[in-house]
């Protein structure tokens, strides 16, 4: 048992069509529709601990004994156990279908669905009834991906599989008009047409330290693997947990298990390139129901005027955000349009950004000084280019140089 890999604790989710009328005796409440299925088994049990009867203790056996459940007796790692039909529960008897997302000693992956049975109360697994239905290799399996930035879902799905995984997101702060002036955006880029391809993913990101060594899924912009390549990724939470917000620097970050299982899922598939596609907003209502953080988020920090924003780099060369409290996140001022494409309408480059944004200064500077405004001294003009910028000092760079940020990369916004 010591080689085995068990990620329960993933959030990964499968969700299938259903029809209400298999639910003998399930009542629904309002706030867990389309929040059931596709959702793991402890996250259901946590969200909504009397919808279904003996879930947590079903957990508890998967994690405990996932041999009994799955088609071959070796599993080296299970990364998640989910619900692909709603619940069947009819009197004191319980019947749900689940997917597995299983890999076993010196094999390949699998999808397996499988139903469990039991009668209310039961604890042990001698209590169950297990019926092993259908295994369905990885490699035989063909997944697209689509992010719903405002919803701050990322949705997997195999359509002849009939198979669909969602996961919960963090997403990319408020650009409230400072760096693409006059419009409110994400520095989170929409993709249309996207892929991820198995050559840029990067299985143990080591730099910036705070990647924790973990998967980095780099999106790109089109097919070529050279010129399409973008800053953009899935990665690891870098905060002390979880936060479902719009707090990035405008890649879309997941909680662990939810990241090795999207890189296992990715990395042991037949496919070198997985289509992606990035909006505000996507027309599947399927959903996850862990928090959204709406009353806290980040904006682009504005040191200038509204009229002039003016944005600066923190000490991570990252463009500097700064937490909005006790508002709701302007969700209604994204609008998703047709010819929103990655650069399309929005610049999401910040040291081309940096460069217009500095030579505009310059221009705000010498007009000060034609007009008499400004003293031509030198002193007083740099302090006019200066103004409101950040001041570098020691301990940021010795940070940098803790945290393995190249000093030549400025501006890039993972």
């Amino acid at each position: 048992m010591s080689s085995k890999r068990f990620i329960l604790s993933s959030g990964l989710g499968l969700f299938l069509i259903f029809n209400i009328a298999q639910a003998s005796d399930l009542v629904i409440p309002a706030d867990a529709k389309n929040k059931i299925i596709g959702v793991r088994l402890n996250d259901l049990a946590a969200s909504f601990p009397s919808l279904i009867p003996g879930l947590a203790t079903l957990a508890a056996n998967l994690i405990k004994s996932p041999e009994a459940f799955f088609n071959q007796n070796q599993v080296e790692v299970l990364h998640d156990v989910f619900l692909n039909r709603l619940p069947d529960i009819s009197g004191n008897r319980v019947k749900l279908n689940l997917v597995g997302f299983v890999k076993y000693k010196d094999q390949n992956y699998y999808f397996e669905k499988f139903s469990v049975s039991y009668d209310v109360g039961a604890t042990k697994l001698v209590d169950l009834s297990i019926l092993k239905e259908e295994i369905m290799p990885l490699k035989e399996m063909m997944f697209q991906v689509k992010v719903g930035l405002v919803d701050r879902k990322v949705i997997i799905e195999d359509l002849m599989k009939d198979v669909k995984i969602i996961f919960p997101i963090g997403v990319g702060a408020f650009d409230e008009g400072v760096m693409n002036e006059g419009s409110t955006s994400l520095v989170t880029p929409r993709f249309q047409n996207g892929f991820i391809d198995q050559r840029a993913v990067i299985t143990k990101r080591e730099k910036p330290r705070y990647f924790a060594g973990k998967p980095f899924i780099r999106i790109l912009k089109g097919s070529d693997l050279t010129t399409d390549s973008t800053a953009i990724g899935f990665h690891i939470e870098i905060n002390d947990s979880f936060v479902r917000g719009f707090d990035s620097h405008g890649c879309m970050r997941l909680r662990e298990g939810d990241l090795m299982a999207f890189h296992d899922l990715i990395m042991n598939g037949s496919a070198l390139q997985t289509p992606v596609s990035v909006r505000y907003r996507t027309e599947d209502p399927a959903d996850h129901p862990s928090t959204k953080r709406n009353k806290i988020f980040k904006s682009i920090l504005n040191s200038g005027s509204v009229t002039s924003p003016f944005f600066i780099y923190d000490r991570d060369n990252l463009v500097q955000m700064v937490y909005k409290e006790n508002l709701e996140a302007p969700t209604e001022l994204l609008v998703d349009q047709k010819d929103d494409d990655y650069y399309q309408v929005f610049n999401y480059e910040t040291g081309d950004q940096m460069k217009e944004q500095n030579i505009r200064r310059k221009n705000e500077c010498d007009a000060k000084v034609m007009n008499g405004s400004l003293s031509s001294d030198k002193k007083k003009y740099q302090e006019c280019l200066d103004a409101g910028k950040r001041k570098d000092s020691l301990k940021d760079r010795i940070y940098r140089k803790f945290m393995g940020i190249d000093e030549a990369s400025s501006g890039q916004i993972d």
